[in-house]
């Protein structure tokens, strides 16, 4: 497909002006690498169709940034999405910005009693065959340069057909007659939910005692500074079961993590031992403090 790249704030906001003069509608989607190639999350291409020309934002060319993607997500211009969450989060966790006038096809699809995924719901309303090869596109390292054909493809696909889902989609909202239902679920679709820190989610906490808890947070920062220092998914260094181990052991003794932690990954153990020593000391003195305390 043919498209036309975004390199730069400046371009970017040239691209907003041009589709606010034009009163478009645009459909986005995000390419996004979480923990699976790297460490951390990124945002890797923003694609963007106005219903007539193709757009890919590169994110990782180094001149777009947060005064771009304000201009852009704070314009008037209705972005059509399906599923916007995911994708809202990151873009407000890296770069500190909220997207304005989001019209989630999602919603849509939850108030005719369809969870399935965008591709079975393309299929289902719009006809055609389930696309294949999704899931290997979705596993791509999106942080690599240049991008395939094949690539680009996928990525392009996914906004368009976005149009035609949401004319259909909005006939049989009204056909069933859940058009209050779809437009008191937009109001909130962009906001921003305050998320629980990253070390809740590897379990259940609320099965934890105190202690427990406190080592599970300081092992689990521990972790994520060496997958920061390589640069690799955090799970490559410590899986989330062997964090979770530990902090039930509530280990007191430096030696006795040492050797729970020889098991690791050799690339990986000498720094992983240090920074876990770290978080060890910081969490005995913590769970002292708790204690004097009170807590």
């Amino acid at each position: 497909m043919e498209y036309t790249a975004i390199y730069t704030d400046e371009d970017l906001i040239l691209l907003a002006e041009s589709l606010e003069k034009r009163g478009k509608s645009i459909a986005v989607d995000f390419e996004e690498e979480c923990n699976l190639h790297v460490y951390g999350e990124h945002i890797s291409i923003i694609q963007v169709f106005d219903g007539e020309r193709f757009y890919i934002i590169d994110m990782l060319s180094g001149k777009v940034g947060k005064k771009g993607l304000e201009r852009f997500f704070s314009s008037s211009i209705e972005k059509i999405w399906f599923e916007c969450h995911s994708d809202l989060r990151i873009l407000y966790n890296k770069y500190a910005v909220k997207a304005e006038h989001v019209y989630d096809l999602r919603v849509l699809a939850k108030a005719l009693g369809n969870i399935h995924s965008l591709s079975d719901i393309k299929s289902q309303f719009l006809g055609g065959k389930i696309e294949q090869g999704k899931k290997k596109n979705q596993m791509q390292n999106w942080m690599k340069r240049p991008l395939t054909d094949s690539m680009i493809d996928y990525a392009l696909s996914d906004v368009k057909d976005l149009f035609a889902l949401r004319v259909r989609l909005d006939e049989l909202v009204d056909e069933k007659k859940k058009r209050k239902q779809v437009e008191d679920a937009m109001k909130s679709i962009a906001r921003i939910k305050e998320q629980m820190p990253s070390w809740m989610k590897i379990c259940n906490t609320r099965m934890l005692s105190r202690n427990e808890k406190i080592y599970l947070k300081n092992f689990f920062y521990a972790r994520e500074s060496v997958a920061a220092r390589f640069n690799t998914p955090a799970v490559n260094v410590l899986e989330k079961k062997e964090i979770i181990r530990l902090a039930k052991k509530e280990i007191k003794d430096e030696i006795i993590l040492e050797a729970e932690l020889s098991s690791a990954p050799q690339r990986y153990r000498k720094f992983l031992i240090v920074e876990e020593k770290k978080a060890l000391r910081k969490s005995l003195a913590e769970i002292e403090r708790c204690q004097q305390e009170g807590k």
